[in-house]
């Protein structure tokens, strides 16, 4: 399902900093005397140039829809208000087996399952009617795998600048839409420490998933 952003918070400071989010809701809650919001806690990864990032971070700080937040580099934790409206949207039926991407360029990505196709129809249908969201693809089939942040962690700041690059120019696409010759170019770095960062990253994430088999 992919949704304008605009009228999201994160979605609004996404677009405003010009840097990407990625990351899961955990869980939410309510207040007994504050019936305008629940209380939604998230965690997840920036993703852009750091004079942005920084400048996004302390524009966060200051904005009421933030309760609590913590950073560690890249990483951050955030407790915000989110209208009460926007509840159905954390129906604990709903699987999502990816992160949710909330892109720099205005939009979000939400990959949605459950074993109840009722509650999935209902987020849906709530969705489209106050989020304007376009249903990419509605499927019945078996989820292979879920992705889970802790992999990002171990990589350095230049393999994942290195492996964002890669990502979010189709070099991992079939058939590939860049060379890697151009991601070097376009990080202004030369093709071997380019080919460098992406390898150690690649060598990194894959190692460290088999690991906890």
């Amino acid at each position: 399902m992919k949704l304008p952003s605009g009228n999201q918070f994160m979605g609004r400071m996404a677009i405003k900093h010009q840097v990407s989010l990625t990351g899961y809701p955990l869980s939410y809650y309510k207040k007994k005397d504050d019936k305008k919001f629940l209380y939604l806690i998230a965690a997840g990864f920036m993703f852009g140039e750091e004079k942005n990032k920084r400048r996004l971070i302390k524009d966060i700080k200051n904005q009421n829809e933030l309760v609590n937040i913590e950073i560690n580099g890249d990483f951050i934790i955030v407790i915000t208000k989110q209208p009460i409206f926007t509840e159905p949207a954390y129906n604990q039926q709903i699987i999502r087996p990816n992160p949710i991407i909330i892109n720099k360029n205005g939009h979000h990505i939400w990959d949605l399952a459950s074993f109840e196709k009722k509650a999935l129809i209902n987020v849906l249908d709530f969705a489209e009617k106050y989020l304007n969201a376009k249903i990419i693809k509605f499927k019945e089939e078996k989820i292979n795998n879920i992705s889970f942040t802790k992999l990002l962690p171990e990589l350095t700041k230049k393999q994942k600048d290195a492996l964002e690059n890669a990502i979010n120019n189709g070099y991992y696409e079939y058939p590939k839409k860049v060379k890697m010759e151009a991601l070097a170019k376009e990080m202004g770095i030369s093709y071997s420490t380019y080919q460098a960062h992406l390898k150690k990253a690649e060598g990194k994430i894959l190692p460290a998933l088999y690991k906890g088999l």
